[in-house]
């Protein structure tokens, strides 16, 4: 975890982006995993595969696409709303209202968004289980991308396009880091939030200005930075 020294954050903080899975929320809670194995059911069902079957065919589709729907939608032409609709039919009550996280987020300047490869519906639902929903003004999901995910860079400008986002006075924070090289190359600051993930490459590299592995002893270094510089 850096010290307050080690901090890089734009000149003039006008917005943060943030992940949704696994980033806003610890992935201790296994949200994600339920929505691996609906993933996992869904394909199941639709190709009437085994379990087994199933789920070398989701590891199949994410070694060879960014994400599994982007796959499915190649080779299978699925109905993308139908999936994110079946996929995110999970228990939310794994989640609690994050207090902590709450007032640090009150504490940042600028505009928050969610930026995810899920649905608006899956992000609200995390948001409102956390009781962090009011702090962000939009939520950027895989169908306002045009079902284009991250890492794709068309994705992240047209992020910015559509809510005048400046790149150089965003930070954008996210637990994988294949998503941040192209969040770096249209300026953005980028935070790796490094959630301990077995085989992850943590060399350092240009496009990661910050890592992090704890979401909010990283925002609360950054909001006493920000705070100490007014």
């Amino acid at each position: 975890m850096p010290d307050g020294s080690h901090l890089r954050l734009p000149a003039r903080t006008g917005a943060w982006v943030f992940d949704l899975d696994d980033t806003l929320y610890p992935a201790s809670s296994g949200l994600f995993g339920q929505t691996r194995q609906r993933i996992r059911d869904y394909i199941a069902r639709e190709m009437r595969l085994d379990p087994t079957a199933a789920e070398a065919c989701r590891r199949d589709l994410l070694a060879r696409y960014p994400t599994t729907l982007l796959g499915l939608m190649a080779e299978r032409a699925i109905d993308p709303v139908a999936y994110l609709t079946y996929v995110h039919d999970l228990d939310y009550s794994v989640l609690a209202a994050d207090v902590a996280l709450d007032a640090l987020l009150a504490r940042l300047p600028g505009d928050k968004l969610v930026f995810t490869n899920g649905s608006v519906a899956h992000a609200q639902a995390v948001l409102e289980r956390l009781d962090i929903a009011r702090h962000f003004s939009a939520v950027f999901d895989i169908a306002a991308a045009d079902f284009v995910p991250k890492p794709a860079p068309a994705s992240y400008a047209r992020l910015a396009a559509r809510h005048g986002l400046l790149p150089a006075d965003a930070v954008m924070i996210d637990d994988l880091r294949r998503n941040l090289p192209p969040a770096a190359e249209l300026g953005m600051t980028t935070v790796w939030l490094d959630i301990g993930a077995a085989d992850v490459d943590r060399q350092p590299a240009p496009y990661i200005h910050n890592t992090a592995v704890d979401l909010k002893a990283w925002l609360s270094l950054a909001a006493d930075h920000l705070s100490a510089a007014t």
